[in-house]
């Protein structure tokens, strides 16, 4: 039975390289899981495989379900496709693409050799080269940029030509003048009333000095005829 080594490699990295081996006879799911073994993904998310060919172009695609279910469903499942299927060329290559809507990681299996059976465990990583990314980056808090507060801005209301004057304010105005007027009458009163006693008085006075006088004229009278 014909076991195929494939060699693997990010896209955006080719430093980075996993040698796989698998038989022929397994499926595109068995490649798919030991790929995301040997670079300690989750196998979390969607995933495709698109056969190519020297250019790198994408042809017919092998998905990935999570659940096994395909029934109704058209497409080409991996679960159901021997990798096989689709080896055409000695140098056969596919491209790998695993979590589109978040990471969009992918990678480059390219065929490097047929190789005979043999007493081991397929698929198997045959040679590893380069530590792989995080799949997930996780933000550090040196890495958090600071958020600058913004002061609030007090807006200053020129008033100085504002008359308007609201109608309580209006009441109170008119109360503090009539409080204020108020003594003044009273003080004018008062002073009326004042004058009008010593008028009394003064005009009392002058009569108890006529009648004084008009009793020492009197008096005078009688002498004169004594």
């Amino acid at each position: 039975m014909a076991v195929y080594r494939f060699k693997v490699s990010f896209e955006d990295d080719e430093s980075i390289i996993r040698e796989i081996e698998i038989k022929s006879t397994q499926t595109f799911e068995d490649f798919h899981n030991t790929i995301q073994t040997s670079i300690s993904f989750d196998s979390a998310h969607p995933a495709s495989f698109f056969v190519s060919g020297e250019t790198w172009r994408r042809g017919k695609e092998i998905v990935f379900l999570h659940k096994k279910h395909s029934s109704g469903l058209k497409g080409t499942w991996m679960h159901e496709t021997k990798i096989a299927t689709f080896v055409e060329d000695p140098h056969q290559r596919f491209i790998y693409e695993f979590d589109p809507d978040g990471g969009n990681w992918i990678l480059l299996a390219e065929l490097m050799k047929i190789i005979p059976d043999a007493s081991v465990t397929y698929p198997r990583v045959n040679k590893s080269v380069g530590a792989a990314p995080a799949q997930y980056k996780v933000t550090s808090p040196d890495e958090i940029p600071p958020v600058e507060e913004e002061e609030d801005e007090v807006a200053v209301i020129d008033d100085s030509e504002d008359t308007y004057v609201h109608p309580e304010a209006e009441a109170h105005i008119d109360i503090a003048e009539e409080a204020e007027v108020m003594p003044r009458r009273i003080i004018k009163e008062a002073a009326a009333d004042i004058s009008e006693d010593e008028a009394i008085e003064e005009a009392t006075e002058d009569d108890d000095g006529m009648l004084d006088e008009e009793d020492e004229s009197a008096e005078q009278h009688e002498e004169d005829f004594s």
